[in-house]
């Protein structure tokens, strides 16, 4: 900042200080380092004038209208996810209610066919024995897939898998 001149004739150095200074002379000799510091110092090889020029010939005053379509798109987008989002909703209820009415099945098969099917095979096999046939391969079959049906809910995989849903 150069020296200044205040209202009661005397010079100051920049904006703040104070009117101490007789002459403008007198003003920058005693802050020569302060004046030498508030210059630029060149970038690279061109000097502070050859910047100064670029920076006048620099049209800042140039402004450009910038569209953001992307902003619809996105709003859009937004809308389509929400659909999305609702309808998984919609299909996860579907879901957890499959598996509630699979689970009162595995339930009812528990309480009822098996039961019954439990009770009435030694029975089979006996009545079977006494009248000196075989059991039927199907019966044996379908007492096999009852035994393994039972191991599975007996595990707990059918009660794990009801949890896993529902945890969704």
């Amino acid at each position: 900042m150069p020296c200044t001149k205040c209202e009661n004739g005397k010079y100051k150095w920049g904006k703040t200080g104070e009117c101490k200074y007789d002459s403008k002379e007198e003003c920058e000799k005693a802050n020569p380092k302060k004046y030498s510091k508030m210059k630029p110092t060149p970038l690279g090889k061109k000097s502070y004038e050859e910047y100064e020029k670029e920076l006048k010939e620099f049209n800042l005053s140039k402004v450009e209208k910038v569209e953001l379509a992307t902003i619809p798109e996105l709003i859009k987008e937004g809308k389509n996810a929400k659909k999305l989002i609702n309808n998984a909703k919609k299909e996860l209820q579907n879901l957890k209610s499959q598996a509630r009415l699979t689970a009162d099945a595995f339930d009812n098969f528990m309480n009822g066919s098996y039961f019954e099917i439990t009770q009435a095979m030694p029975k089979i096999r006996t009545a079977a024995k006494e009248l000196g046939v075989d059991v039927p391969k199907e019966l044996e079959a379908a007492n096999d897939m009852v035994i393994e049906a039972r191991g599975e809910f007996k595990n707990g995989r059918s009660s794990k898998w009801f949890k896993d849903i529902n945890s969704l």
